[in-house]
C-alpha cells in the first residue's frame, strides 16, 4: 500500500459521520460523485471494501473502521498542531470561530459584537448559532458562550454570570387564564432545549395543562408568548422590555452559569484573548437582567 492521501481519509471520515455519500458531500462542500470517486480510489489502494452498502446507508467494514480510526487520529494531530501554532499568534487580525445559542445571539450579543468590531476591525467573528454543543476539539469553534451547569472538563474558561429563568405570559393571557400554571396554555422547549433541567422541571410543574406549541428555539417561544399563544419558560434577560409578565421564578438551582470557554491551546492566542476579554467585560453590564431571582 502506498502512502495514504489525507484528502481520501477526509472523505472516508465524512462518509462515516454522514452515513451516506450525500451527507458527506454536504459536509465537505463537494459533489456526490467526488465523494464516491475518492472512496473508490481508497478502496482500490487498500485492496478491500471499506463500507457495506445497505439500504439504510453506508456501514463501515472492519477494515473501514480501522482506517476511520487512523483518519480520526490524523485529524486530531493536524488540529492540535494548528491550534498550537495559532495559540502562539499574537496578531490581532484574522477569524475567531464563535458559537453560542440563539437566545444569547438575539438578546445580548449584537451590541457586544458591534463594540468589539469597533475596537478590533481586523478580527472577523465567524458565528455558529446553535443550541447543540459544538466540539472545540474538532475545531468546530474556537470560543463558546453557553449556559451550562457543568462545562466540558477539557475546555478552559470562566463563568461570567448566573442565568435565571422565569415563567412568562402576555398580560392578555393572564387576564384570560389567570396566574396559575394549570390554567395556562403552554409553549414548551423541544429538541436539545427539552433535555436540560428547565425543560424537565417545566413539564412536571404544568402537569396536565394544555400545550399550545413546542419549539427548539427560545426566540420562537418568546415570540409566541408575546402574541398571546401561551405561557413559557424563558431566560429572564429575554423577557426584559417585551411586555411579558412574570408568573413565577423556577427554583434557583435550575439557573445555569453562563460560561465563556475555549480550547487550552488557544487561550494565549492574541485574537482569542482579545475577544474573550471583551465579551467577559461586556457581560458584566448585563448581570442585573441575567440574575433577577434573589429568592
Amino acid at each position: 500500500m502506498k502512502d495514504l492521501d489525507w484528502n481520501d481519509l477526509r472523505h472516508l471520515l465524512a462518509m462515516a459521520r454522514g452515513g451516506s455519500a450525500a451527507g458527506a458531500a454536504r459536509a465537505l462542500g463537494v459533489s456526490h460523485a467526488t465523494v464516491l470517486r475518492r472512496l473508490h480510489v481508497l478502496e482500490q489502494e487498500v485492496g478491500t471494501a471499506l463500507f457495506d452498502r445497505l439500504q439504510t446507508g453506508y456501514v463501515p467494514t472492519d477494515a473501514g473502521q480501522r482506517f476511520i480510526d487512523i483518519g480520526e487520529a490524523f485529524e486530531r494531530a493536524l488540529t492540535g498542531a494548528r491550534r498550537e501554532v495559532e495559540g502562539q499568534a499574537a496578531g490581532l487580525a484574522g477569524p475567531v470561530r464563535f458559537t453560542t445559542t440563539d437566545s444569547l445571539a438575539d438578546g445580548i450579543l449584537p451590541d457586544i459584537l458591534r463594540a468589539f468590531h469597533e475596537r478590533f476591525p481586523a478580527i472577523t467573528v465567524e458565528m455558529r448559532i446553535t443550541n447543540a454543543r459544538l466540539d472545540l476539539d474538532r475545531r468546530e469553534a474556537d470560543v463558546a458562550l453557553r449556559p451550562t451547569h457543568e462545562p466540558p472538563p477539557a475546555w478552559v474558561g470562566k463563568p461570567l454570570a448566573r442565568m435565571d429563568w422565569g415563567l412568562y405570559a402576555a398580560p392578555a393571557s393572564i387576564r384570560a387564564r389567570g396566574h396559575e400554571p394549570a390554567g395556562q396554555a403552554w409553549l414548551l422547549p423541544d429538541g436539545h432545549l427539552a433535555q436540560g433541567p428547565i425543560g424537565t422541571w417545566l413539564r412536571e410543574r404544568i402537569g396536565n395543562a394544555a400545550v399550545a406549541a413546542t419549539a427548539d428555539s427560545f426566540v420562537a417561544l418568546r415570540r409566541l408568548a408575546e402574541n398571546g399563544t401561551g405561557a413559557t419558560a424563558l431566560p429572564c434577560f429575554m423577557a426584559h422590555g417585551t411586555g411579558l409578565e412574570l408568573l413565577e421564578f423556577p427554583p434557583r438551582r435550575l439557573s445555569p452559569s453562563l460560561w465563556l470557554l475555549t480550547h487550552p491551546h488557544l487561550r494565549h492566542s492574541g485574537r482569542t484573548r482579545a475577544f474573550m476579554d471583551h465579551v467577559a467585560q461586556q457581560i458584566r453590564g448585563w448581570r442585573e437582567r441575567l440574575e433577577p431571582n434573589n429568592g
